[in-house]
């Protein structure tokens, strides 16, 4: 396996632009990255440049995302963001399609395509969102669920832009705050699918996409996803909003893709 390791955390809604600041500096100064491992934090637009201010400042190289982007590269967008003005602020990747956003703001994978591609065009990395509710997955469609998100979302991608691309699994049962923790052996079936999904897509080069797992992932728990074969990382929620609790999800992950490593 030589896919890299990617591990972080999107802050939702939360965090002032001083927190945001404070946060990343304090995991610049608390964390190593072994070659091959790349950090990110994704905090709330008002913070963007408070963090990218920081991070010029630091040796460090976690990456700055963005919670979300609009395609358009201009225009009469209320409450929009376009992807210039996230290359303004130095940021380094723009996480697309989460469950919120897809339920509360009725976004679809069509507006997701558009979205991926005015991102990558740009240059800039993406972490693609995509999971099955908890009604899919009673109906036992979590693969059918999974596999036309990718097909939708990335269509049109090239060859070329795939080292720019990420994709989050997160099944939307497991979750936010009332989520029910997920076992290794049910994210296992769906992540090999989404890796056959993505080699079907985009030939050998779509089978080196990392695939990150998010779902009430805590430090205890973390060394048992990354240590499944398709799995490459974590994204993570309210474990990792604290330094101390991103470094021991983090260190969890760690052991666990080690594991992986020497099989």
């Amino acid at each position: 396996m030589n896919r890299p390791f990617l591990f972080g955390t999107n802050f939702k809604m939360n965090q002032t632009p001083t927190e945001s600041a404070a946060f990343y500096r304090q995991l610049a100064a608390s964390v190593q990255t072994p070659a091959g491992v790349h950090l990110f934090m994704i905090p709330p637009f008002t913070s963007l440049a408070a963090v990218a201010d920081v991070a010029s400042q630091e040796a460090h190289e976690i990456w700055v995302g963005a919670q979300n982007v609009h395609w358009a590269d201009a225009g009469a967008y209320t409450g929009e963001i376009s992807v210039g003005m996230l290359q303004a602020l130095d940021v380094d990747l723009v996480l697309l399609g989460h469950a919120e956003r897809r339920r509360d703001f009725h976004e679809t994978d069509a507006d997701l395509n558009q979205k991926v591609h005015a991102v990558l065009n740009a240059g800039l990395r993406v972490l693609l969102a995509v999971g099955e509710t908890a009604q899919e997955r009673t109906y036992a469609v979590s693969n059918e669920t999974v596999a036309r998100q990718l097909k939708i979302g990335l269509h049109g991608v090239q060859a070329h832009q795939l080292p720019l691309l990420q994709i989050a699994y997160e099944p939307v049962w497991s979750i936010g705050a009332g989520g029910t923790p997920a076992r290794a052996e049910d994210i296992d079936p769906v992540t090999s699918s989404m890796r056959r999904t993505l080699g079907e897509l985009f030939g050998d080069p779509g089978l080196q996409i990392p695939i990150l797992y998010g779902g009430s992932v805590d430090p205890a728990n973390a060394g048992t996803f990354t240590a499944l074969p398709d799995i490459d990382g974590l994204f993570v929620g309210r474990a990792a909003w604290t330094v101390d609790g991103f470094k021991a999800t983090y260190e969890g992950g760690l052991t666990g893709r080690a594991k992986v490593m020497v099989q």
